[in-house]
């Protein structure tokens, strides 16, 4: 079905808006026609600096999976001659500005994050200017105003490019917020639905494991009934923690004191798996005013995890250090790490490479950090373990 065409308001801002940013660039009619007289000397050199262009790429290691298939990069070569040569057309209007808003939708939707385009089009100055300089050679002043006519339409074409990206990742993530809430809403209505017969058939199993004579034998059976029954009480309070999150009840407590007292319930577990423990408690970190309950929950949950990826022993190191934002506090395991295509996941709501986890952990724990103010990152290497760091405003009692 063919997408129906803007609203004129709207095409007219678009044109306003692009006309603003070449007044601003003071990018004018005179490089207009200075790009012109480049053409004949682009389409000479365009094969080379194209093949120039992506075997530069190519050498990047990080850019290799956007480019591992032939067909694809014959493909993006022609597309790029392509670019090249528009750069010269004499003409920039609307209509080659929607030619670069795609550009930016396309990169946002293959997932190239914006630091690889813009350092190619400074690639794309590194290899023009020469070109340029060489065409008007005869000319010095003459070539210096022709460079500066092609930056001036690379930086805007960059400018274009970032906003498309930013306006599509921006459009995803408010559907995908109200995709949640929507989710969110249903799962809490569903919890609440699920608890009552839950815990009425918690306390019957319990009632007839005390008072009837059950067989050993299948005194497992009512075991396991009553642990699955557990697993989804747990579980239908994180779905309702994560849908209907408890307000926040801040005061001053004792960051470091519940650090240990939370690292000293996993002691047993640690000390059976041949786990360390090291703490590295920075300077004027030891208050903390934040929800002693959520934090409480955000800290037990990366330490749990932190074990839980170490099953054949290493070193969980919990650090906090004070920063100008306020204090960073971090959890690092020398465990099993996550693959790379999963690190960008974590935080989605029933995503879980557990066996059994809910998926639903860290979501929780990101919502709590960000509710306080704060921010988290995790990053992890495969083989080499995992760090969890958030980053904490800090508000002492009194406001000092």
């Amino acid at each position: 079905m063919a997408s129906e065409s803007p609203p004129t308001t709207n095409r007219r801002e678009k044109v306003e808006t692009f006309d603003q940013r070449k007044l601003f660039s003071r990018f004018d009619e005179a490089d207009a026609r200075l790009l012109v007289e480049l053409r004949p000397v682009i389409e000479r050199n365009a094969d080379r600096i194209v093949d120039e262009f992506y075997s530069h790429l190519l050498d990047t290691g990080e850019l290799r999976p956007f480019l591992a298939d032939p067909a694809t990069v014959k493909r993006l070569k022609l597309a790029q001659k392509r670019y090249l040569l528009s750069l010269t057309q004499g003409t920039y209007d609307e209509s080659y500005g929607d030619s670069r808003l795609r550009i930016g939708q396309v990169h946002e939707r293959i997932g190239l994050d914006p630091q690889w385009y813009l350092g190619s089009y400074g690639l794309h100055i590194d290899l023009l200017l020469p070109t340029v300089h060489q065409h008007f050679h005869d000319d010095p002043q003459k070539a210096i105003r022709a460079g500066a006519a092609l930056s001036k339409l690379l930086i805007l074409d960059m400018q274009l490019v970032l906003d498309a990206y930013y306006q599509t990742r921006r459009r995803k993530e408010l559907k995908r917020s109200e995709q949640l809430a929507a989710v969110g809403e249903l799962a809490a209505s569903i919890a609440h639905e699920v608890r009552n017969p839950l815990a009425g058939m918690k306390g019957a199993l319990e009632v007839l494991r005390k008072e009837l004579a059950v067989k050993p034998s299948n005194l497992e059976i009512v075991d396991e009934l009553l642990a699955q029954i557990a697993r989804l009480e747990n579980l239908v309070k994180d779905l309702l923690t994560y849908a209907r999150p408890s307000a926040i009840s801040a005061r001053s407590f004792d960051l470091h004191e519940m650090l240990d007292r939370l690292l000293k319930l996993y002691k047993d577990e640690a000390d059976a798996a041949q786990i360390t423990v090291h703490r590295i408690y920075g300077p004027e970190t030891g208050r903390i005013e934040a929800d002693p309950q959520q934090m409480e929950q955000v800290f037990f949950n990366l330490i749990h995890n932190a074990i839980q990826a170490m099953e054949h022993g290493g070193t969980l190191t919990v650090t906090t250090q004070a920063s100008r934002e306020g204090i960073v506090i971090s959890f690092r395991d020398t465990g099993k790490g996550v693959p790379g295509g999963d690190i960008d996941r974590i935080f989605q709501p029933f995503f879980t490479t557990k066996h059994r986890g809910s998926g639903l952990g860290l979501p929780i724990v990101k919502r709590i950090i960000e509710a306080h103010g704060g921010l988290i990152e995790v990053h992890s290497k495969l083989g080499e373990g995992t760090a969890a760091t958030m980053t904490l405003p800090k508000r002492p009692a009194g406001g000092n």
